[in-house]
């Protein structure tokens, strides 16, 4: 049997007798069994009937011409109404305010975050890291350079070795580009 939303969705392949013979069936047995859906039945036979007997309604051959002209009209006017009233700010949705405001939040946040001054250092390794990173100077071999000295201790008083030693580079303290993966080497290391 079937409910009465089915018997609904029937009921005009029923009346236009376009519907299967299991379907028609299982309809006939619920327009026995429900009343409210007999009241139903009786009153959609009773105004198809009813709308069969009224007389044919003749129309003039420009009839469809004047319909649509008198529609384009009323179409046309309204927009006519609409662009005469010129800018009117209770004519925007509102969504549009939210959105143009969380705009100009973001791009003034933008601006302000782009033009404020870099206060963070540098990074730089830590000194461990830089220590073990950083070449060893190489200590110049003072008995090469002048072959007339021969102790150690002649060599520091001796005004050619103070000029040797000013000579000497300082160590860079610029940091290895590559400083990341000594980093990881002395990690390993330990």
């Amino acid at each position: 049997m079937i409910s009465c939303y089915q018997f609904k969705t029937f009921m005009s392949g029923y009346i236009d007798k376009d519907i299967s013979f299991q379907k028609r069936k299982c309809f006939e047995e619920h327009l026995d069994a429900c009343p409210q859906c007999q009241k139903l039945y009786r009153s959609i036979v009773a105004t198809k009937t009813n709308m069969a007997n009224f007389p044919e309604v003749s129309v003039s051959e420009n009839f469809l011409n004047n319909l649509q002209n008198k529609i384009l009209a009323e179409r046309n006017a309204r927009i006519q109404a609409g662009t005469s009233r010129g800018f009117a700010l209770k004519r925007i949705p509102s969504f549009a305010y939210g959105f143009t405001a969380a705009l100009l939040a973001v791009i003034i946040g933008f601006y302000m975050l782009e033009f404020q001054p870099n206060t963070r250092p540098p990074q730089t390794p830590p000194k461990l890291v830089q220590e073990k990173i950083r070449p060893k100077p190489s200590i110049p071999n003072y008995e090469q350079s002048n072959p007339a000295m021969t102790t150690p201790g002649q060599l520091a008083n001796s005004e050619s070795a103070r000029d040797s030693i000013a000579d000497t580079p300082e160590p860079s303290h610029n940091i290895d580009p590559n400083f990341q993966n000594k980093i990881k080497t002395v990690k390993k290391a330990y």
